[in-house]
């Protein structure tokens, strides 16, 4: 696929330019949920697997 199909406004550009949109939306929730997470884990002082559910 060339990048003039990709971006352009006919065909399946732009569904393929937002399913890409929203799986890097998805990924970057991900890793904040995550991230905040480990940050209240470390910030109550909780050891790791001591008590917690995977």
């Amino acid at each position: 696929m060339s990048w003039d199909t990709l971006f352009s406004l006919q065909g399946h550009g732009p569904y393929i330019l937002g399913a890409y949109g929203v799986t890097l939306a998805l990924m970057g929730w991900e890793v904040l949920v995550l991230w905040r997470r480990a940050a209240r884990r470390r910030s109550s002082g909780a050891a790791p697997g001591h008590g917690s559910r995977p």
